[in-house]
């Protein structure tokens, strides 16, 4: 049987049991750390992200996929350590985030080849990623902004080759649901397996067409934001979205996951928030926090799941989505 590289070693495939692909321990941002407002300690975000990942585990996961961009917090040992404390495999990525608004992309690797970026990501994947004592990526991270610039289309490249060496997933930001295909293309010209890729953030697609569209290619397509109606999308449409894909085929290409973050670090908003606005930002501040942290990362069956049954989805059709698509994903079994 195949594997698939955790954070505390390889895994049969056959062990992964249920998955959720696209979710987070903890999310940092540059230069938060300077905060002196900053409260999180590294015990903190461990006593909690155990509590989130052993509650994920008594409602029946089995697999946590962190994607989270190398430059966005990432951390393989302290993910270790919350696997291990938790009883939850935890596979994490290599891979830089978008240039989108300066949020990712370190300006070093900007200026660098496809083939530059490849040698990276791979040794991450086979060698190890440098300072942890050899925990290893299980998959890669590809992301692209409002408008995919070409740095971004550089790493994208790489991307594409270092899974072409290494044989790993590739699962994908997207801003706005915008440029899946795009991603498509560059992954495709550069010999990537697009059965192994899986593009993601595709929630606030107001039609199901653009979705269908990217599985007729043979990638993965991730409603992976659900219950984050923040962002605009409405967990209703969200379902609608998932009854339509399966009773249209799709079912074997559907990934379901929340993008919920355990830990957000950042004593203030990452982002700049006019000041006419923050009055009504400062309002909502419990309820942003509820969707993206709060609540329980089992809201995707306790909550989203009977959703979709009532839209026609069936107990078989989740098992696929939840086990087999995951598993195909990551170890192309």
């Amino acid at each position: 049987m195949a594997q698939v590289q955790t954070v505390t070693g390889p895994v049969d495939a056959a062990d992964l049991g249920r998955t959720l692909v696209h979710e987070h321990i903890v999310i940092s941002w540059s230069g938060e750390e300077l905060d002196r407002h900053q409260k999180w300690s590294r015990a903190d975000i461990v006593a909690r992200a155990v509590d989130k990942l052993a509650e994920l585990r008594d409602g029946g996961f089995r697999t946590f996929v962190d994607p989270c961009p190398i430059e966005l917090g990432r951390d393989p040992e302290l993910y270790a350590e919350v696997s291990q404390k938790s009883g939850m495999h935890v596979v994490c990525a290599t891979g830089f985030y978008t240039q989108h608004e300066g949020w990712g992309l370190p300006f070093y690797w900007r200026a660098r080849d496809p083939e530059e970026v490849a040698e990276h990501y791979a040794g991450e994947i086979t060698e190890g990623i440098v300072g942890t004592g050899g925990i290893r990526a299980g998959a890669i991270k590809a992301a692209t902004g409002v408008e995919v610039t070409d740095a971004e289309r550089r790493v994208l490249a790489g991307a594409a080759l270092a899974q072409k060496e290494t044989g790993v997933a590739i699962i994908t930001h997207t801003e706005h649901s915008l440029h899946g295909d795009v991603q498509q293309e560059i992954f495709a010209e550069h010999g990537a397996d697009l059965g192994r890729v899986l593009i993601g953030h595709q929630d606030e697609q107001t039609s199901v067409d653009p979705i269908r569209a990217l599985a007729d290619r043979g990638t993965f397509v991730g409603i992976d934001r659900v219950g984050l109606e923040i962002i605009g999308a409405a967990d209703d449409r969200r379902a609608d979205h998932v009854a339509a894909l399966v009773r249209d085929g799709y079912t074997s290409q559907v990934c379901l996951s929340q993008d919920h973050i355990c830990v957000q670090t950042s004593p203030r908003p990452a982002f700049w928030v006019p000041p006419e606005f923050r009055e009504a930002a400062a309002r909502r501040r419990d309820e942003i926090e509820w969707q993206v942290s709060e609540r329980p990362y089992t809201y995707l069956t306790t909550g989203f799941a009977p959703m979709l049954v009532e839209r026609g989805v069936t107990e078989a059709d989740l098992e696929t989505i939840l086990v087999d698509n995951p598993r195909r994903l990551l170890a192309g079994v």
